[in-house]
């Protein structure tokens, strides 16, 4: 089979690019490179340097592509909280110009990278699919918007699409730039001595994911890929960000340094997904 996957160059698309070369798939990757790197990518896969709103591009690479896997967006909530024009043009105009370039090329499937911060707050745990959305961040509006354009395009277009929530991903190829996530920030900063910077003092409770699971997730549902769905990709369990600082100190084995920063905006404080939906309809499993 053929596939494209913008973004391929970051966390997650490199690790699904190789996932695919690995099964002798043929695999197209589009990406700028403001946000990936190209040593990433699997030797396997073709590269190309570009921008999905690039139509011209788009539309010479896509004839004959089985699924797209779209992962090329802006993922920090820091700076959607800077920038949200600039986050809502990439994350959803962007975007369109990719589902254009599908409907001119008759490309009919794409598997899109969402997030669980299109919920919000959540008014109950674990989250599942149909609770409320209500997005506190630039970067989870847009990824909603978005969500609701493919719902259009299916509708008014045939465009058949599943939207994956992803919750807090981690694992090999976590480098992207100014990266904002805990893990490999606090790894780093342990290695070099420099104080954790901790938000809402460590009592926020996440639902951490192993990219690998992400991947078979992002398999599935191209092999799924009929109608207009959503799911969850997460691992269903609560853990406290104070217990991961615990088990760094232990792999150190010292105490570290902490820099309590206080509350952050845009970020939750407790996100746990039902992953029960993704299991039962794709056979998905951990």
């Amino acid at each position: 089979m053929k596939f494209l996957v913008t973004g391929g160059a970051g966390f997650i698309g490199s690790n699904l690019t190789k996932f695919l070369c690995d099964r002798g798939h043929e695999v197209i990757v589009v990406d700028d490179l403001s946000w990936g790197y190209r040593r990433l990518v699997d030797p396997r896969a073709k590269f190309i340097k570009g921008q999905i709103q690039d139509r011209r591009l788009m539309e010479k690479i896509l004839p004959k592509t089985d699924v797209v896997f779209h992962l090329a967006a802006l993922s920090t909530i820091n700076l959607s909280l800077k920038k949200p024009v600039f986050y809502f043009e990439n994350n959803v105009l962007n975007a369109i110009q990719l589902l254009e370039a599908m409907r001119k090329t008759g490309v009919n499937r794409i598997v899109y990278s969402s997030t669980s911060s299109v919920y919000g707050e959540p008014k109950r745990l674990p989250i599942r699919e149909d609770d409320s959305k209500e997005a506190i961040s630039p970067y989870g509006g847009s990824k909603f918007a978005f969500e609701n354009v493919l719902s259009a395009y299916y509708h008014s277009f045939g465009i058949n699409s599943v939207s994956l929530r992803y919750f807090n991903v981690y694992g090999p190829n976590d480098e992207q730039k100014d990266n904002p996530r805990a893990v490999p920030t606090w790894i780093k900063q342990a290695l070099t001595g420099a104080p954790l910077r901790v938000f809402w003092r460590g009592k926020q409770e996440k639902d951490y994911i192993f990219v690998g699971d992400i991947v078979r997730a992002n398999w599935l549902a191209a092999r799924h890929c009929r109608g207009r769905r959503y799911y969850n990709v997460g691992s269903g369990r609560s853990v406290i960000m104070n217990d991961i600082i615990k088990m760094l100190e232990k792999i150190f084995g010292k105490k570290l340094p902490i820099n309590h920063a206080g509350e952050r905006a845009g970020d939750a404080q407790r996100v746990v997904g039902d992953n029960s939906k993704l299991k039962k309809e794709l056979g998905w499993r951990q």
